[in-house]
């Protein structure tokens, strides 16, 4: 059973059998596993937790059992509802960092920050939904965040001649500057959902405001993944279609593919783990499209997961590889070379990508926009960066430039 089906009796359970566990642990990687996990569950309890407690606001409001005197309702009135009543009054709110963290994971709950110190290694130096993997910082009050990274390694230790110096040399380091940019969005909601209680009305704004930040975010991954300057470039497998002067040079996955990617993936000595294969949907459509040239049985087996389909697993025989779809990325599959390089698929750590949150989200409510259509149009704005993070994060799959 997966952690995002138990129940509260079932995670608190996990919870303490995890705990006895760690106790007699005998290697980090254990222990680091394990606690992993726990944090799954304490996600996956606040989850329940605030499930819960929206399910008693909805019977008490639905019952009509708020009582007492103005004053006693005034003293039990809490923060959020306070906010919920200010936004059905003025049509402005404001969504903090923490709670704009939350929208960006699956889960619902706040996202835990990533303890990060020093300076990232390259990919291949030792170290080992897209929005609920990528590592997500609260930069607020910051105009740039400057992220070192290791850009050239130690060279290998070697013979030494007595009285003569050590070979080798220093590592060299560089960083990337991420800025933020301005993102804004629109919808529009009915009236009548006004009538509703503030809670309900504010749920249903937020809802709308907070999926359009996501679209936007994941839009920004696509484009700075496309744009990075340290992501490794491998040459994409390509097709020529058509003959004469109307034939062309195209992007073609084939029975080959996946492996090439995988094992393109961190240095010479080693082939690094946590990796998430980024494409495009027309791409995962032409991994299934692949058959072998005798049976034509699929070359590829791919399998969704069954809470998220946009995640899941492409398998070619013993390699497996996960996979996330990124709607903003070039496919591969039927792209026409061109006068420049085309990167389309992406092969890394999701945690070597940073997304920046560099303002709480904005959100305010106009009865004028759409007056005739009796409709509330919900503007939304943020400022948000990112950027790759890490020397060889990611390969990227690139169909050459025409020679």
């Amino acid at each position: 059973m997966s952690i995002n089906e138990m129940n509260i009796t079932e995670v608190e359970q996990r919870m303490a059998e995890l705990d006895k566990e760690i106790e007699n642990m005998d290697t980090v990687e254990k222990v680091n596993a394990a606690t992993e996990e726990r944090k799954a569950l304490l996600d996956r309890k606040a989850e329940l937790d605030a499930l819960e407690t929206r399910k008693a606001d909805a019977l008490k409001l639905n019952a009509g059992t708020v009582q007492g005197t103005v004053v006693e309702r005034k003293a039990q009135t809490n923060e959020r509802e306070e906010r919920a009543k200010k936004l059905k009054e003025t049509g402005r709110l404001s969504i903090g960092i923490a709670e704009t963290r939350s929208i960006l994971v699956s889960s619902g709950t706040i996202a835990t920050p990533t303890q990060v110190s020093g300076i990232n290694d390259m990919v291949g130096g030792g170290n080992v939904s897209a929005l609920d993997l990528i590592l997500v910082e609260n930069c607020e009050g910051m105009g740039t965040h400057r992220v070192a990274y290791v850009a050239a390694e130690t060279a290998a230790a070697g013979s030494q001649t007595e009285g003569s110096a050590v070979p080798g040399k220093e590592p060299t380091f560089a960083y990337i500057d991420i800025t933020p940019s301005s993102i804004g969005c629109y919808a529009q909601v009915s009236k009548q959902t006004k009538q509703q209680s503030p809670l309900l009305y504010e749920q249903k704004i937020t809802a709308l405001a907070l999926k359009s930040l996501k679209k936007n975010a994941v839009a920004l991954i696509a484009s700075k993944l496309k744009a990075s300057q340290i992501t490794q470039a491998a040459v994409a497998d390509v097709v020529t279609v058509g003959t004469g002067t109307g034939a062309s040079v195209q992007g073609v996955i084939d029975e080959k593919t996946l492996r090439k990617i995988a094992f393109a993936y961190g240095g010479s000595d080693e082939i690094d783990g946590g990796a998430v294969l980024f494409l495009n949907k027309t791409d995962l459509v032409a991994f299934g499209d692949v058959r072998g040239t005798n049976e034509k049985k699929a070359v590829y087996e791919i399998t969704p997961d069954g809470t998220n389909p946009n995640m899941g697993t492409i398998a070619d025989g013993g390699l497996v590889v996960r996979y996330c779809i990124l709607s903003g990325l070039t496919a591969c599959a039927g792209t026409k070379q061109g006068d420049a390089a085309i990167p389309t698929m992406f092969y890394g750590n999701p945690k070597n990508f940073e997304l920046d949150l560099f303002s709480p989200y904005e959100v305010k409510v106009s009865e004028d926009f759409a007056f005739t259509s009796l409709m509330d149009t919900i503007l939304g704005d943020a400022e948000i960066g990112g950027d790759v993070v890490v020397k060889n994060g990611f390969v990227a799959w690139t169909i050459p430039a025409e020679a």
